[in-house]
């Protein structure tokens, strides 16, 4: 919502998770306009710097519980989404969780949780894929890295983005 409401020309963006049974993936998909590419990238990893080193409001936490909850329920109840969910937690955790236990633990996360996990997302080298009819402004692996690092080194430093 950040990214959004401060970046005009932000076309989208948001988080995805895809949790297995020894591995998970984190990520983030945004749009927008070709020449706005390296800016979104920037401020994407400017965000998840952030994670690991400011800890979240109780209201921002809150907030995002209570989104992440409602769109679970709502996706829910769609028949495909449920029986894609069940399959999945069986595929994955040989039993499916029913919702309620499922919103218990999501309001079991605290601040301190996103924190630990927050810097243990910024210890591995991230994956970037990108596409579109105009990629000419993609900064380079490199670069992204770079952006990590620095925003890593000003973030402990006590600098704020925004």
């Amino acid at each position: 919502t950040q990214v959004l409401n401060r970046h005009y020309w932000a076309e989208s963006v948001e988080a995805f998770t895809s949790v297995h049974a020894e591995s998970s993936l984190f990520g983030i998909d945004g749009a927008c306009p070709a020449e706005n590419i390296h800016e979104l990238i920037r401020v994407l990893v400017e965000q998840l710097s952030k994670l690991a080193v400011e800890k979240v409001s109780d209201e921002e936490l809150m907030r995002a519980k209570n989104m992440l909850k409602s769109m679970m329920m709502m996706q829910l109840e769609s028949r495909l989404v449920l029986c894609e969910d069940i399959a999945r937690q069986f595929a994955t955790y040989g039993r499916r969780e029913v919702p309620s236990m499922i919103c218990k633990k999501i309001d079991a996360v605290t601040a301190e949780d996103l924190l630990i996990v927050g810097n243990r997302m910024l210890q591995s080298k991230p994956a970037v894929g990108c596409v579109g009819p105009d990629l000419s402004n993609v900064p380079s692996i490199d670069v992204i890295n770079g952006f990590i690092e620095n925003h890593r080194q000003s973030l402990t430093k006590g600098l704020r983005f925004f």
